[in-house]
Parts: C-alpha cells; structure tokens; sequence
C-alpha cells in the first residue's frame, strides 16, 4: 500500500460584502409567503458587495497568505473556484493573470474549476490535495468566490435560502508546521439527471437524490478510516436554512447539535465559501482540541462532496 504524503489545511480567511434584511430583496417582497417561510426558517441577512469576485479573492486571499507567513513566491499552484463567470470584466485568462501578479504568486500555476457550483470547495481541495501527494507541490492556495448580478435573482431554488457574494481562501500544505487540520479524505459523487428536472415541480424527487447523493459522498469519504458519525466533533454544511441542515444531518445519522447553523441567519448562501467560512467561524467561537474531527459537506446542483478534517 502506498504511503501518501500527509496534507494539512491551513490559514483560512474571507471576505463579504454588506449585509442587508432579506426583507429588502425585491423578488421576496413580491412573494410574501416565500419570504414568510424563510424568516421563519431562520434566514435574516444576506451579504452583497460592491467588489467584483476577483477583487474578494483578492482580499481574502492576502489574508491567508499573512495568516500562514508564506510569500507570494511560495505557492505553487494557485485553484480558482467560481462559477460566477459572468463577473469577469475582460478575459479571464488576463484578469487571474493579474490577479497572481497581485498577490505576488510569480511561482504559481492557476488552475480553474466551475462545474460543481456551491460544491466547488470539495473539488478544489481534491485537485490540490493529489497534487500535493503526487509530490508535485508544497503549498497550494485555494480560492473560492462568487457574487450575484442585480439582475439575477438570490433565491435558492426551491426557495431554501438567499445566495450572498463572497469569498474564502486556505492554504493546502505538506508542511505540518503550518497546518491546522489534517485532511483526512475527500470525496465526490454527482448525478447528472437532476440537470433534467425542473427545481420547483420536481422539488422533492430533487431532494431525494441529494439526500442519496450526500449519503454515497460521505460513505466514501469515510472509506476504511474506521469511523462514524458520532466521532464528529462537527458537521459544517452550506448554508440553507434551519429545516435543510435538519434532514442533512439525519440522513447522514448526525445529531442536530453537531451542525453549525449561526451563520445561517448572519450571512444566509455563500455558495461555495460556506464550507470555509462556517469552519472559521466555529473554531473561533467554539475552540477545537487535537484529534477533533470535523466534517465538511458541500452540495451544488448536482454534486456533492464530503472532507473529513483532524484538528492537529
């Protein structure tokens, strides 16, 4: 069998926009029975910024690279999580070009990725995690970020949240000096019929396949590590509301009180930095010992991703 290289997560930062009452946005204003049902749910704020994606990637990312003392020179590979491709201003092989020049990252090799939507995190931390082990690389800086257009609408189909613009960053690393979290696993597993329904009429037929989805990526995820549900210290999922994180955790036999939920309310969707963003925010509030195990659960249309994290 074997030995990979052990991999560490690290240096985690964001940035959001303004926040503002979901009461405000027009769309709910016209669906008051939508927006009855989401206040009621838990939802409140939503974040909205003025700055475009690349300009929040940006931000959190000079963060991150304060957080784990690294220059610029020092990353190797640079994944760019978005699918807010509409926000780029000119090409966007120009525009990460500057951003890299930027951030000073004159060693680093961009590496973008899409397709999962709000599950991009997982297939960021996947690409660099097998380049790390493969050998190719030291240290790798993840970004994910994402903004909505004014003229889009924020709900989350079927009307389960309220997407909110922003970005979040880490550091993936084979140095156990900087690391914060061993990564322990990744997985990912997708079912392309759901491309085929349509959110509202086929609500539930939708819910039950993230429901199986979410299920078959946290049983790989798991693999041969020897452990279930109850060794969690936490599970941190996107933000949807109070009764979508209620039947995550069910499905995959959590307790309630092992989810993290204040962000919910504070900041509703992140889309992809959901993820990121909720694992800082509880291990500030909530501080975490060696060995805690944590879990990370990103679902996007169709996709759905599990990270299992040891707190070192």
């Amino acid at each position: 069998m074997q030995n990979y290289p052990k991999i560490y997560l690290s240096s985690i930062a964001y940035e959001l926009g303004d926040f503002y009452s979901i009461e405000e946005i027009d769309e709910l204003k016209q669906k008051p029975e939508v927006l009855e049902t989401l206040l009621t749910l838990g939802l409140d704020k939503y974040s909205q910024s003025n700055l475009t994606t690349l300009e929040m990637a940006k931000k959190s990312a000079v963060q991150t690279l304060e957080k784990a003392n690294l220059s610029g020179k020092e990353i190797d590979v640079l994944v760019y999580a978005t699918y807010s491709l509409w926000d780029f201003q000119s090409s966007p092989f120009l525009e990460i070009g500057h951003l890299i020049n930027e951030l000073g990252l004159e060693n680093a090799y961009p590496i973008g990725t899409f397709l999962s939507g709000c599950g991009n995190l997982q297939t960021a931390i996947r690409i660099a995690t097998n380049l790390l082990r493969g050998e190719e690389c030291k240290n790798i800086l993840i970004i994910t970020t994402d903004r909505f257009s004014q003229k889009s609408s924020r709900l989350v189909q079927p009307n389960v949240s309220v997407l909110s613009d922003a970005s979040a960053s880490c550091l993936l690393t084979d140095s156990e000096v900087k690391g914060e979290f061993e990564v322990l696993s990744t997985s990912q597993v997708m079912n392309s019929e759901i491309s085929y329904l349509d959110p509202i009429e086929h609500s539930w037929e939708i819910f039950e396949k993230i429901l199986e989805g979410s299920q078959k990526a946290f049983q790989k995820a798991l693999g041969t590590l020897q452990i279930e549900s109850k060794d969690f210290r936490q599970i941190i999922t996107n933000n949807y509301n109070f009764s979508v994180t209620k039947s995550l955790c069910a499905n995959l036999n959590f307790n309630y009180n092992q989810a993290y939920t204040k962000n919910i309310s504070r900041l509703a969707h992140a889309s992809a930095a959901d993820n990121l963003i909720n694992l800082y925010d509880f291990s500030l509030q909530n501080p975490l010992v060696v060995n805690d195990l944590v879990l990370l659960l990103g679902t996007g249309p169709s996709t759905w991703g599990c990270t299992v994290l040891s707190k070192t």
